[in-house]
């Protein structure tokens, strides 16, 4: 109840930082992510506009222990105004607390804790979140993203001389920032990408800690569940799922000896399905022919057909529509849209979530022009960037997932796209996509295909 309170109060008066996105409603880390990857597109994909970019991704260790008592009540008092009778329950709430250790043989003496947050609760999250809400005031001149404490700072610069200097500037404003704070930087897991240019060889390049540490340059690195390259392809990603579904497999093979289908369902939407929707819409894609997802979709037909405990070969399309299980493509078109409904058609009767920055904005084709076209009406606008010239700008932009993610919305049926309510939207919008699933397979027996 305290957390729901003082969360409601930091939302209704916008404090949290717009670049943290954890533990606040309306986010998540897919959304983290694309923001993220947005970034990077935008200053690596445009040609001309191409610039050297590069990302920190900077690993605190223990950051919930180290935590000063003393810097989070000030910092309560002085950057959020809290009144003096809050403060005085957050500090009742912190200090004087006693821990000791025992073993089977002996006990420790109490020592009063100065420091960490007491975790176990959701209010410790949130004081962590304020503890280092003022972040981004600290490097300015390049934009640092949190997720909790999973801290990435990209930067980009006129050219690589530059980026060199500016980037170790701003990391050491950063780690200065982290050793006020109590918090500790560790340099052995602490690594970063340069993504453009790419003919430019890491050791070109060299960053260092204040210990003097020199930081490892890495081609992908782990971020919020996923792999980010250097290349920004995905295949890191799905290799990194394929690996976690393996004992999954064992274990549902071991499973069918004992259950029926309909229980194996149920944990295949309990072990499986969570890896699957995985900032799908990140890593994620229509195409049916993509071939760096050919493994993933090996692997869950493989899981299909394990918990129907029907033999290898079995052909599994009328297995997925007899229990309605997608494919990787229809999912993923089913998690896109779901994440776009609620910036297409908010929820007028509920208050509007302070959310942190993204990328979703999209606008009606008929916001743009008035042209009676049979895709106005509900469609989004996906701005053509490379028809204007160096002195003529668009009066429209959209980032590099907005755009992949607008043509999916705007193939849904005008049915299904015009729903306001989000849960019915999801519930036709499966349907429909099941009965794409049947119809496509229907097709293949058609037309002599016999292996899906």
């Amino acid at each position: 109840m305290i957390n729901d309170q003082l969360m409601k109060h930091l939302l209704e008066t916008k404090q949290i930082s717009p670049t943290q996105y954890a533990f606040r409603p309306g986010s998540d880390t897919t959304l983290a992510l694309l923001k993220v990857l947005n970034d990077i597109h935008s200053s690596t994909d445009n040609t001309p506009k191409r610039k050297p970019t590069i990302g920190f991704y900077i690993d605190l260790s223990k950051a919930y222990d180290t935590i000063s008592h003393d810097k989070l009540i000030e910092k309560l008092e002085t950057e959020f105004n809290f009144t003096p009778d809050t403060v005085r329950f957050f500090r009742s709430y912190l200090q004087n607390r006693q821990q000791e250790t025992h073993t089977q043989h002996a006990k420790s003496t109490p020592q009063t804790i100065t420091h960490g947050i007491p975790q176990g609760s959701t209010l410790s999250t949130t004081l962590f979140l304020l503890y280092i809400n003022n972040i981004t005031k600290t490097v300015p001149n390049s934009t640092v993203y949190t997720y909790a404490d999973d801290t990435t700072l990209l930067i980009t610069a006129d050219s690589i001389e530059e980026l060199q200097e500016h980037a170790q500037n701003e990391l050491d404003n950063l780690i200065k920032y982290f050793h006020l704070n109590n918090l500790v930087p560790n340099p052995t897991k602490t690594v970063y990408t340069l993504f453009h240019p790419a003919t430019t060889q890491q050791d070109d390049l060299t960053f260092k800690m204040s210990n003097n540490t020199t930081l490892q340059h890495t081609d992908s690195a782990k971020l919020l569940g996923i792999y980010i390259q250097r290349n920004l392809k995905q295949h890191s990603t799905v290799s990194n799922i394929v690996k976690k579904l393996q004992p999954v497999i064992q274990m549902l093979r071991y499973a069918t000896t004992l259950l029926p289908t309909q229980y194996m369902i149920r944990l295949y939407y309990t072990f499986v399905y969570p890896h699957l929707i995985g900032a799908i819409s990140v890593w994620g894609t229509s195409d049916s022919t993509a071939q760096y997802m050919q493994p993933l979709r090996t692997t869950h037909k493989k899981i299909v057909r394990v918990i129907c405990n029907q033999p290898p070969r079995t052909h599994t399309a009328p297995l997925m529509n007899k229990h309605g299980i997608l494919d990787l493509e229809r999912l993923y078109i089913l998690r896109v849209s779901t994440e776009m409904h609620p910036y297409i058609h908010p929820n007028t009767t509920k208050p509007s979530i302070d959310r942190p920055q993204n990328d979703h904005q999209y606008v009606i084709i008929t916001d743009v022009h008035a042209h009676g076209t049979r895709y106005s009406k509900n469609n989004m606008f996906i701005p053509n960037t490379n028809k204007y010239s160096k002195t003529q700008q668009p009066t429209h932009t959209s980032t590099h997932y907005a755009q992949i993610h607008t043509s999916i919305w705007n193939k849904l049926p005008a049915s299904i796209n015009s729903i306001k309510c989000l849960t019915t939207f999801k519930t036709q919008l499966k349907l429909h996509l099941l009965e794409m699933q049947c119809t496509a397979y229907q097709a293949l027996l058609t037309q002599g295909h016999h292996q899906i």
